[in-house]
């Protein structure tokens, strides 16, 4: 090799070794690589406790996979700068500030879900009931979540907000979350208007406004089932035969048109 391929190499060997990208991390020896993962684009922030019970709302969500979750689909899924904050604590919520970039999640609320999935007796233990707890604290944030990306995005609505909504939280069920098909067909039962309106919580004004109805919860099962009709056939089983045979048609052709909408804009 001449010397001023030497000379071109070493010069192109320096530049590259300069560059940074996000998302980058500098490991031991000093040389910069691409790290596996790209900068989350959203901040937890949690409140010190002062009762017990917000110490056992802190736990039950630190000690669950949702923050993992969120995590990555802010890296890979709705990807936010300014960075979103959530906020686990205080007095208000859940809602979203858009003049501060956070939703806030009181822990009230989540002690309020625990009681609610614990008077349901359907999970007879602690472990089930915690799952149970960060399964509806989940669809929560993917809630606020998707208010925050359709105004970040200045997606259109042409319609029932809700409705938008609802397909933006299947949709990310579907694709992203580990069990988040059993998460969009539990739904109702996580939600459901009967339930709530035995618990503490038919007092918050965001149950009130985003109460999984049974005419939303039908949408929603009806994607699920476009989504996948072999593995899903069984989810009109208490319909009659020519409903469930309407029900298996149209659904594939509106999880089709959904999916292919809302990848337009996540893949983007």
């Amino acid at each position: 090799m001449n010397i001023k391929m030497r000379i071109a190499c070493l010069l192109a060997s320096l530049l590259i070794s300069n560059l940074s990208y996000a998302g980058t991390e500098q490991p031991t020896g000093g040389r910069y690589g691409l790290a596996l993962d790209p900068v989350a684009t959203v901040n937890f922030v949690f409140h010190t406790p002062s009762t017990p019970q917000q110490q056992q709302a802190k736990d039950i969500v630190q000690h669950s996979s949702m923050l993992a979750t969120i995590k990555h689909l802010s890296q890979t899924r709705f990807i936010f700068a300014p960075s979103l904050d959530i906020v686990f604590g205080g007095n208000k919520g859940p809602y979203y500030n858009s003049t501060q970039q956070l939703i806030q999640i009181p822990y009230q609320y989540i002690t309020q879900l625990l009681q609610h999935v614990t008077d349901s007796d359907r999970y007879p233990t602690q472990q089930q009931r915690y799952q149970a707890t960060t399964d509806a604290l989940l669809l929560t944030l993917l809630y606020e979540i998707g208010h925050v990306y359709i105004l970040d995005r200045a997606i259109p609505i042409l319609g029932y907000s809700e409705n938008t909504v609802d397909n933006f939280v299947t949709i990310l069920l579907l694709n992203d979350i580990d069990r988040g098909d059993e998460i969009a067909i539990n739904s109702n039962l996580l939600f459901s208007i009967d339930a709530f309106n035995q618990s503490a919580l038919k007092n918050n004004p965001f149950i009130q406004q985003h109460a999984l109805n049974q005419q939303r919860y039908q949408r929603i099962l009806c994607l699920v089932y476009g989504s996948n009709p072999a593995r899903y056939q069984r989810l009109f089983d208490n319909y009659s035969i020519a409903q469930r045979q309407q029900r298996q048609q149209s659904c594939q052709a509106t999880f089709s048109t959904t999916h292919k909408g809302w990848l337009y804009y996540l893949d983007n």
